[in-house]
């Protein structure tokens, strides 16, 4: 299967600096994001090939939330904005719910502005008791949006249709002031990402940790 982020973990010196791990536990990883329009952007990304979230197995989820956990607690060293955490959730090709990569990945992006307000103007959300509730849109086989502002609760809309690749990052962009760098393709900002991995590397270690309610 001719998946990135599938060879990312297989790749022992990536030549371009968005593929470098940053961090990782048994089953997933992070790594800055290209089109880093705001420091401190980073996808969490399963090692194991799953369509998005909806597919990972139960069992897995208590080790996705300490490891995002673990990553906003070092994001916090870095980033004085709260983090907003999405998903485009592909169920299947043609379903792709925006996604521009077909494989399981958090957005984790420190933004000032909450985007649930704009999003909910769209999107008829509803709330999630856990993250591994998305699990259900498998079931029903119909890709969905997942929102969560930090500390607050998580929310998910299931989509009756396709909505443009990229969705949550045009409307992201918008929100920050910065309309122009929604698309990685065009603006990939690796000079900015380069700042951000170095400065993680750097502080991780010293990271605090936070409580979480």
């Amino acid at each position: 299967m001719d998946c990135l982020f599938c060879s990312i973990p297989e790749m022992s010196n990536p030549s371009n600096p968005e593929d470098e791990i940053i961090d990782e536990s048994e089953n997933f990883y992070a790594k800055a994001a290209l089109g880093h329009f705001v420091f401190g952007y980073t996808l969490i990304i399963s090692k194991e090939h799953f369509l998005s979230f909806a597919y990972v197995p139960e069992h897995q989820f208590p080790e996705l939330e300490a490891f995002r956990d673990n990553v906003l607690d070092k994001l916090h060293n870095i980033c004085q904005h709260p983090i907003t955490i999405m998903e485009h959730g592909a169920i299947n090709r043609p379903g792709r719910a925006g996604a521009c990569i077909d494989h399981a990945h958090l957005h984790l992006m420190p933004l000032a502005a909450d985007l649930y307000p704009i999003l909910s103007e769209r999107f008829s959300f509803g709330e999630l008791g856990s993250m591994n509730e998305v699990r259900r849109f498998k079931d029903a086989q119909t890709p969905y949006l997942y929102y969560q502002r930090e500390g607050l609760r998580s929310n998910a809309v299931e989509l009756s249709q396709d909505v443009p690749s990229q969705t949550l990052r045009r409307i992201a962009c918008q929100a920050s002031g910065e309309p122009e760098l929604w698309d990685w393709r065009v603006k990939p900002l690796r000079d900015v990402l380069q700042r951000f991995t170095s400065e993680y590397k750097r502080l991780a270690v010293a990271a605090p940790k936070r409580s979480r309610t």
